[in-house]
């Protein structure tokens, strides 16, 4: 273990580590492909890979694409992913291992309402988020409690659509997001010189607004087009950790603003084949974007998927999703509490019409390895997360 790579964590009287962030409910931990967001929190979408915004499913759409509660009629839905994390870290020393497992069901939901033949009203509720639970402390021999760091991201989006044509739909998602924070076993440089344990704030919670905005238009029977935009939701900020972690950030954590984009091929009545192109703004995040600590880097994400209607009851999909690191190996140490390198998955799932009011979904989705070996600065911190879940849904039509 080197004093360089403790130091590295954090330095001087703030600290510049990165666990970020986003995790499901309480302690929960969320799928980290497209870093911390999880491809999607829509069951019969993340069977797809996430393939959603000009496809829309279920009243879960609102958290890709608002206008897609236009074309998706009344409905309730309820999506339950189980995930099943394990994560192999070292650090300062391949010799220094830190492992844990954590199996943790991740709740959804939403429902939509036709109003009049142009309006829809909806509301979609969806966690996003990440945290460790390591089996030791960050650094053997210093006293320090076991590192564990959880964000809890839980997001409320009451939505308008709006169909301007029959074909065409304009919608709006204002976002309103409770976080809560929480980070015990850093280390800090004491009076004398030595390493310590930091002070430690217990959980801090603080409130965010933002909102997302969508297109969807279904040019004709085989193509459709969407779009939808959300700018960074600000949130306030977090008692404690204000004055130290998050001192350069101007006291708060936020989430990044993202776009996309999205195209469904219906190339008959009952195959699709969608595709979405993503950009998360993490480089624009204060506190994840400090080249000191996790030095993230804006993200690209790309989802394809197909769904068949092989009859009237069944419906399948399969789908990949794949993004780009956020993570390089220099500042393997800065996101040791927060190991989201994990960044491609396969997903597979099917949907059975138990009537004409009642839909049955179960998938599978699987994240391939992506280990990251620590250079420079982060030499010896090597993260190696993975991951698999199940997918559960009820959709229900009134």
């Amino acid at each position: 273990m080197t004093n360089k790579a403790t130091f590295y964590i954090c330095s001087g009287a703030r600290f510049s580590c990165i666990f970020t962030l986003l995790a499901a409910y309480q302690g929960g931990l969320a799928q980290a492909y497209s870093y911390n967001i999880p491809s999607s929190p829509g069951i019969e979408a993340a069977q797809m890979g996430g393939a959603s915004i000009a496809f829309p499913q279920s009243s879960m759409i609102a958290s890709d694409n608002p206008a897609g509660m236009s074309f998706i009629g009344n409905r309730n839905d309820f999506g339950l992913e189980v995930f099943h994390g394990r994560f192999k870290s070292t650090f300062g020393s391949e010799q220094n291992e830190n492992n844990f497992t954590k199996v943790m069901p991740l709740p959804s939901g939403g429902f939509n309402y036709d109003y009049d033949a142009k309006i829809s009203l909806g509301f979609s509720v969806y966690p996003i988020g990440s945290g460790v639970w390591y089996e030791n402390p960050i650094v053997p021999g210093l006293g320090l409690p076991k590192a564990k760091s959880k964000i809890v991201f839980i997001n409320l989006a009451p939505t308008l659509a709006y169909k301007i044509t029959p074909d065409f739909s304009v919608g709006i998602s204002p976002i309103f997001s409770v976080q809560q924070f929480q980070v015990r076993g850093l280390v800090t440089p004491q009076p004398d010189g030595s390493m310590g344990p930091a002070a430690s704030h217990g959980t801090a919670t603080t409130y965010g607004f933002g909102a997302r905005l969508g297109a969807l238009w279904n040019i004709n029977k085989i193509i459709s087009i969407g779009g939808s935009y959300s700018p960074k939701v600000k949130f306030s900020d977090a008692k404690g950790y204000k004055d130290d972690i998050f001192a350069d950030a101007g006291g708060h954590l936020d989430l990044p603003a993202q776009a996309g984009v999205g195209i469904a091929l219906h190339i008959t009545p009952a195959l699709t084949l969608a595709a979405d192109y993503v950009r998360i703004n993490w480089a624009d995040v204060g506190f994840l974007n400090e080249s000191s600590g996790s030095g993230l880097r804006g993200q690209n994400v790309y989802r394809l998927g197909l769904a068949w209607n092989a009859s009237r009851a069944w419906t399948l999909r399969t789908g990949f999703n794949r993004a780009s690191s956020v993570v390089d190996s220099e500042h393997t140490a800065g996101n040791y509490f927060s190991p989201g390198a994990m960044n491609k998955s396969l997903s597979a799932g099917l949907t059975y019409k138990v009537s004409s009011e009642l839909d049955l979904s179960l998938g599978y989705e699987y994240g391939f390895s992506n280990k990251v070996k620590g250079t420079g600065q982060s030499q010896g911190t090597d993260l190696d997360p993975r991951f698999d879940q199940l997918l559960f849904g009820i959709g229900y039509h009134f």
